[in-house]
């Protein structure tokens, strides 16, 4: 019928699961927690974890939405298949009285391919849906070719969804993509930082954030703490490191413009929610009246774009952007997301494309170039 990942205290066969396009990113983050991770597909890396290493993940991971823990593989390709190899599963550590399972099921290539029926069978089995006020533990269930592969969410909320950012303007960036734009700028906070297109101040917060080693999630809670192998000693442990990280200050500059006035004022109270707003200097202007800055830096932004790239107004503002940048932060690095290489040049042609993924929709392409460049 397959095989079966038992249920080891304190050893984990575990995923983290990223945007498709910062597998590699993620897989970074987990080596340096001293793990040993592995791409497993668009979206998913793969690693093996202790109690520890599983609740360090969950706190520091700024590219992952969420952190997986496999409990079953085997393959179905009927009902009946299904729900023997579900039963034989223990799912004592995950599913109480208290706590009913929730199933997010897929299916591609399969001959179980009604997935409101596979959750029906799921519920059947170990659990019913919860009732108004139950706490819920998330099952994701792929099935692929007939091979069915269950996980439990360790995280609980997603990950991307910091709990600093409640308001939020149009287009904003996803919160796990400004994180990779930093990590992919090799920004470390001996250096001022600038975004000239702020907007909510997803970025120059998740800045600041890692620059004062604090943690994205701030004092949430996760799902992990509700399962019945749960270890307080090592829970403490990792939030023990979370105090002895902190500093006291970004040290360098980081500085966030942004012309809506209203977007600003957002801005502000995000990182005020997010302890950050010492660090970050705030203000409304337009890309035209950047003040000039000597020495290195970097300015890291995700300017405005459409689905009708191109136009007139647009082209004039990536050119008036890059202009700016290079006559008044001459010695400063540059990052950006854009949907289209073309644009991306009209601010700068030294830019090069370092990592690509889905946002809003469009396929966009994060831009890097590193040291002075002469004026174009």
């Amino acid at each position: 019928m397959g095989r079966y990942a038992p249920v080891m205290v304190g050893r984990y066969s575990a995923a983290a699961v990223c945007t498709p396009g910062l597998e590699l990113l993620c897989s970074a983050e987990l080596a340096d927690l001293g793990c040993r991770p592995k791409p497993a597909g668009p979206g998913t890396v793969e690693f093996a974890a202790n109690a520890r290493q599983l609740y360090a993940a969950n706190v520091w991971l700024r590219t992952a939405s969420r952190v997986m823990v496999e409990v079953g593989r085997f393959r179905a390709t009927d009902f009946a298949h299904l729900e023997r190899a579900v039963a034989a599963i223990d799912w004592s550590p995950w599913i109480r009285d208290d706590i009913a399972p929730k199933f997010r099921v897929s299916s591609n290539e399969s001959k179980l391919y009604h997935t409101e029926a596979v959750a029906e069978r799921l519920h059947r089995q170990i659990g019913a849906p919860a009732q108004p006020g139950q706490a819920e533990q998330l099952v994701i269930v792929r099935i692929k070719r007939n091979t069915v592969t269950m996980r439990v969410d360790s995280s609980g909320d997603a990950l991307h969804l910091r709990p600093w950012r409640t308001e939020i303007g149009p287009a904003p960036i996803r919160t796990t993509m400004a994180a990779a734009m930093l990590r992919l700028s090799d920004w470390s906070a001996d250096a001022p930082l600038l975004d000239p297109f702020c907007g909510s101040g997803t970025i120059p917060i998740e800045a600041a954030l890692a620059a004062r080693g604090m943690p994205v999630g701030g004092q949430r809670r996760y799902a992990f703490q509700h399962w019945a192998d749960f270890e307080p000693g090592t829970w403490a442990s990792v939030a023990g490191e979370i105090v002895s990280r902190h500093r006291s200050s970004a040290g360098q500059p980081i500085w966030a413009s942004d012309r809506d006035s209203a977007q600003i004022l957002r801005a502000k109270n995000n990182a005020e929610r997010a302890g950050v707003s010492d660090d970050i200097d705030f203000s409304t202007n337009v890309v035209s009246h950047l003040k000039a800055q000597t020495g290195n830096g970097l300015v890291i932004t995700n300017p405005p774009y459409g689905k009708r790239v191109g136009d007139g107004q647009l082209d004039g503002l990536y050119r008036r952007f890059g202009s700016q940048v290079r006559e008044r932060l001459a010695g400063f690095d540059l990052t950006m997301v854009c949907p289209d290489s073309g644009l991306a040049k009209r601010a700068d042609r030294n830019l090069k494309s370092v990592a690509s993924f889905r946002h809003g929709g469009l396929r966009v392409n994060v831009y890097h170039r590193s040291g002075q460049v002469p004026s174009v």
